[in-house]
C-alpha cells in the first residue's frame, strides 16, 4: 500500500484510544507516523539505486524489532511536542500503526518481512477502497463505542476473509482450464493493481508460462503472454550474477533468447506485474561471439532504465 493509506490506516487505529482523532491527540500522531515509519527504507535507494532498493525493499525495515525501534523513536520525539501525555499509550498506539503497515503489506502481492523472511498472502490490492473507507469511519465519526469499534474489526476480518476465498476460488478456476492441456507444476494468483473484481494469474507448466487475468463478474479469463519454457536457458542464465539476483527477487520469472547483431542475449522478465502494457521489471545478459557475458544489467520499472551488473 502507498504511505498515505498506511497513515490512513494509523489514524482509525488511534480511533480505538477512545480519544479524538485530531493532530492535537499524540495517539493520533504517533499511530500515523508509526504507520508510515517502515517505508523509511526509500532511504536506500536516495544512497543506491533500483536494484538495491527492491532487494531490501519491506524487509528488515518492517520486521518488529525495526517496528519496535521506529515506535520509540517516535514516541521520544513527540514527548518533546506533546508535554504531559502518556508515554506507554502513545508508545502502544505508534506500535500498532507501525504493525499495521507491515501486516497489510503482507496481505498485499508484493509481501513483507515480519520475522525472519518476507511472506505474501496476495488477497489485498495496493490501494484497497474497503479498507480505505472503513478506515475513514473510525477517523470522522467521533461517537464511537463498542458497538462500533466491534463491528469494524469484524467487518476487516470478514472482507480479508472473503477475498482470501475469492483467491482460492480463482485458482480452482486457472487450475480446471489448464490442469488437462498442461501439466500444471504451480498457480499464483494476485490481486489485479486496482480493479476489485480482477485477479492476475501465473500458470508455471513443464512446457510453458502463461501469464493472463481472470474476472469474477464475467467469469472469464484472458492470457496476456504464453511464454515456451526452455529449462537449457534457464539453466544457463541462473549461473550468473544477474540470474542469482533474479532468483532472489521474483518467484515467477521467464527466460527469453533472441539473437542480435550475431550476439545471443538472454532477457528476465519478472513475470508478476504488469502495467500499461508490460511487464514491470526486466533484466538482460548479452554474451559475445565465444560464449562469454560481454554485460549484464537489471531494467526496473522500464527498459530504458539500465543498472550494470558485475559479471566477474
Amino acid at each position: 500500500m502507498d504511505p498515505l493509506t498506511h497513515g490512513v490506516i494509523g489514524l482509525a487505529i488511534s480511533a480505538f484510544s477512545g480519544d479524538p482523532v485530531s493532530l492535537a491527540n499524540p495517539v493520533s500522531i504517533g499511530a500515523a507516523i508509526g504507520a508510515m515509519s517502515p517505508d523509511l527504507d526509500v532511504i536506500t535507494r536516495l544512497l543506491f539505486d533500483d536494484m538495491v532498493y527492491l532487494k531490501h525493499h519491506r524487509g528488515k525495515s518492517h520486521s518488529v524489532p525495526m517496528l519496535a525501534l521506529f515506535s520509540i523513536a517516535i514516541t521520544g520525539v513527540l514527548s518533546f511536542i506533546y508535554p504531559n501525555f502518556n508515554f506507554l499509550q502513545v508508545l502502544f498506539f505508534t506500535f500498532m500503526g507501525a504493525l499495521s503497515h507491515t501486516i497489510f503489506d503482507i496481505l498485499n502481492s508484493y509481501g513483507a518481512m515480519l520475522f525472519k523472511k518476507k511472506r505474501k498472502l496476495s488477497v489485498l490490492m495496493l490501494y484497497d477502497p474497503v479498507i480505505s473507507i472503513l478506515a475513514l469511519f473510525l477517523i470522522f465519526y467521533q461517537s464511537h463505542n463498542v458497538y462500533t469499534y466491534v463491528g469494524v474489526f469484524l467487518l476487516v476480518k470478514a472482507y480479508i476473509i472473503a477475498r482470501f476465498f475469492m483467491k482460492k476460488h480463482v485458482e480452482k478456476k486457472i487450475l480446471a482450464i489448464y490442469g488437462n492441456g498442461y501439466k500444471v507444476e504451480g498457480i499464483s494468483v494476485m490481486p489485479g493493481m486496482m480493479a476489485f473484481h480482477k485477479w492476475d494469474f501465473i500458470v508455471n507448466s513443464r512446457s510453458h508460462n502463461i501469464v493472463g487475468q481472470y474476472n469474477m463478474i464475467k467469469k472469464k479469463h484472458f492470457v496476456r503472454n504464453r511464454f515456451k519454457r526452455n529449462q537449457e536457458i534457464r539453466d544457463i542464465a541462473l549461473n550468473t550474477n544477474l540470474g542469482a539476483y533474479f532468483l532472489d527477487f521474483s518467484p515467477n520469472f521467464h527466460v527469453v533468447r533472441t539473437r542480435e547483431e550475431g550476439r545471443e542475449i538472454l532477457k528476465f522478465i519478472d513475470l508478476r506485474y504488469f502495467i500499461k502494457g508490460s511487464f514491470m521489471h526486466h533484466g538482460t545478459i548479452e554474451f559475445d561471439n565465444l560464449g562469454n557475458v560481454a554485460q549484464s544489467y537489471f531494467q526496473p520499472y522500464a527498459l530504458t532504465k539500465k543498472i550494470a551488473i558485475n559479471e566477474v
